[in-house]
């Protein structure tokens, strides 16, 4: 969990720093804001995500160690920004976090939806409450790749039960 520094103090490990969101919102917003050409600086994160400076300041001086961020004085404030390793893990981190926000008990049963409309060979009294449930998910959820999806099946329910009448 934690690990001796050389000079027999205690650093958080690595691992252990990502695996708090809080981390993750930090470097997630220094991200964003060398991708929109602006500067950023602790108190401006710490007032962005909600965090205590002092957490704030803790969680970059880690990440300074360990090469991911790096800081300069400009003034009486201090400029943060990504080294290119941090990039890389920035990105990372970001493609987790879309791919964690996605709602995966609705692609789930979507997916479940999918099989029972492909397996219904044409009986309407299978199409009717598989679309009555589609309609139920689209309005359940926002992820928007669910929502298409259901309505695009919606569609192709509906046409279905059109050519059976």
């Amino acid at each position: 969990m934690r690990e001796e520094d050389r000079r027999g103090g205690v650093k958080l490990s690595l691992t252990r720093l990502f695996l708090h969101e809080r981390t993750v919102e930090i470097i997630l917003r220094i991200l964003k804001a060398e991708e929109n050409g602006e500067k950023i600086y602790p108190l401006q994160i710490s007032t962005d995500i909600g965090s205590p400076y002092s957490y704030v300041s803790k969680v970059l001086g880690e990440l300074e160690k360990c090469s991911l961020v790096e800081s300069r004085p400009e003034g009486r404030m201090r400029v943060v920004s990504l080294t290119p390793y941090g990039k890389v893990v920035a990105s990372m981190l970001r493609d987790l976090y879309t791919e964690l926000e996605k709602d995966f008990n609705s692609r789930m049963k979507l997916d479940i939806l999918k099989d029972v409309y492909s397996n219904a060979n044409g009986d309407v009294r299978v199409y009717l409450p598989v679309m009555a449930e589609l309609e139920m998910l689209a309005k359940s959820t926002n992820d928007g790749f669910v929502v298409e999806e259901a309505k695009k099946l919606i569609s192709e329910v509906k046409r279905k039960i059109e050519g059976a009448k």
